[in-house]
Order: C-alpha cells, then sequence, then structure tokens
C-alpha cells in the first residue's frame, strides 16, 4: 500500500489526521467489511475477517490478541460470527482515534484475562466525540448480539460524517 499500513500512518508524526479523514478511513473498512465484493479496503489481518456466516473454529485460536473478541479467547463456543470482526473494528475505531496501540505495555495474561473477563477495554479519550463513543463501545460489546452489523456501522459512520459536514462545509472542499 502506497502508505503503508494503518499502524504506520498512525505513528507518522509529520501527518495529522483529522476527524474526517479518521472516518473515511473507518467508513472504507466497513463498507469492505460489509460487501467484500466491492474493492473498496484493503483488511489485512481484522481478526477473522469476513466471516459473514457462523463458521467452526478448529486448530486453535486465530486472530491478533488485543483486537480478539471475548468469545474466541474464552473457550465457551466453537461458532463465531461476523461479530468477532465487528469487536475488532471498535478496537480500531479507538486506534484510529488516539494513534495509540491498545494494551501496548500489557502482559498477554493480563490483556487476555481482562477481555475474557470483560474488565479490559481501552480508555476512551475526554476528547471523543459521543456518537464516536457509542458506536465503539457498541462494537467492542461482551455479548456478540448486542454489537452492530456492518451494515449499521457503515450507516452510523455516514450519519456521523454528514453531521460534521454540515458542522464545518468549509471541510468538504480540502
Amino acid at each position: 500500500m502506497v502508505n503503508g499500513s494503518l499502524r504506520h500512518v498512525l505513528i507518522r508524526k509529520d501527518r495529522v489526521l483529522d476527524r474526517r479523514k479518521r472516518l473515511i478511513i473507518l467508513m472504507d473498512a466497513a463498507f469492505g467489511m460489509e460487501d467484500p465484493e466491492r474493492p473498496i479496503c484493503k483488511v489485512g489481518d481484522f481478526g477473522l475477517s469476513r466471516i459473514k456466516r457462523n463458521t467452526l473454529v478448529s486448530g486453535g485460536v486465530r486472530g491478533t490478541l488485543p483486537w480478539m473478541a471475548p468469545e474466541l479467547l474464552n473457550g465457551s463456543s466453537n461458532q463465531v460470527s461476523e461479530k468477532v470482526d465487528v469487536y475488532s473494528f471498535g478496537i480500531v475505531m479507538w486506534e484510529i482515534l488516539t494513534g495509540e496501540e491498545p494494551y501496548a505495555n500489557m502482559h498477554c495474561g493480563a490483556i487476555i484475562g481482562g477481555i475474557v473477563n470483560n474488565t479490559l477495554r481501552p480508555p476512551i479519550p475526554k476528547r471523543c466525540d459521543s456518537e464516536w463513543k457509542k458506536l465503539m463501545e457498541q462494537c467492542w460489546s461482551p455479548d456478540p448480539a448486542d454489537r452492530p452489523s456492518f451494515t449499521e456501522i457503515t450507516h452510523r459512520l455516514r450519519d456521523m460524517s454528514t453531521a460534521l459536514q454540515k458542522k464545518r462545509p468549509n471541510l468538504a472542499s480540502r
């Protein structure tokens, strides 16, 4: 990719992502997850990306620890759905918001225990927009049934983008 990975873009000190650019990145990712046939976004490692139906996970856990949903770590179910990717998306929302890596200074055992016990989620900065915060928290909800679908996520991100453009119409021309 021209600009490298999302992580690479987020750690660059010479480039600041304003709220509009963050929303564009998230909308591209959500559109890509909603419709894998539409070539909008390149999703590389998004937990168990592109799972659109219940799938049996065999041969061990697959994914990247800070972005993994509780149901992938607690061994309570072999059945997973696209909701594991929704959880990962919520963590990515936080990452885009803060520019940081979740749980960077924690040991694996503490991360696993916190995620499984639903006592660990990344700290939300006070400057976080209320709609962004609400969507992010719903995405990383402990109960997969409470997490929105990618279709709902794309609609809500679009609404956030529209609201931002109405607030600051000069951003659309940049």
